[in-house]
């Protein structure tokens, strides 16, 4: 978790293992990436989040990210996942 210059609260997450351990430095250099399914995501995940009023910060690169509502990821994976 982190937080952005105006106080919300962040989770951050990436597309690949490989991109999150470049950010392993710093306060999270003894934290390691996890794999989340995409079911897991939407349907546990990103509720809980909402619940507990975190934003999501997508590819964060030790600079900045895109930060999102959760409503509007969640809006986002399902217009992509009704392609498939």
């Amino acid at each position: 978790m982190t937080q952005d210059d105006t106080g919300n609260r962040l989770m951050p997450f990436w597309p690949k293992k490989e991109f999150a351990e470049l950010c392993s430095i710093g306060e999270w250099s003894d934290l390691a990436p996890k794999s989340i399914a995409l079911e897991e995501f939407i349907e546990v995940w990103l509720p809980g989040l909402k619940d507990d009023g975190y934003r999501v910060s997508v590819f964060w690169n030790n600079d900045d990210s895109a930060v999102l509502e959760v409503d509007a990821l969640l809006k986002d994976l399902e217009r992509e996942l009704e392609k498939y």
